[in-house]
């Protein structure tokens, strides 16, 4: 396995693990005292992960896959 491989491989599990984590642990994605009034700053937060777990996972795809 080369370099890049391992660190696909990597990024991938890292990936993983922390979408994991905020599946079984939602609160930690609300900050202390707004439970209730920032609905919209949740869901953009929310959709930020999930944006930056998509692409840490297609790099982890792109350098296994690599060539060369």
């Amino acid at each position: 396995m080369q370099n890049n491989s391992k660190l696909g491989i990597v990024l991938i599990l890292i990936s993983l693990a922390v979408s994991i984590y905020f599946l079984i642990d939602s609160k930690s994605l609300i900050p202390k005292g707004y439970e209730l009034a920032i609905d919209g700053y949740v869901i953009s937060r929310n959709l930020m992960i999930i944006f930056t777990l998509y692409l840490v996972a297609k790099l982890g795809d792109f350098l296994i896959n690599k060539k060369g």
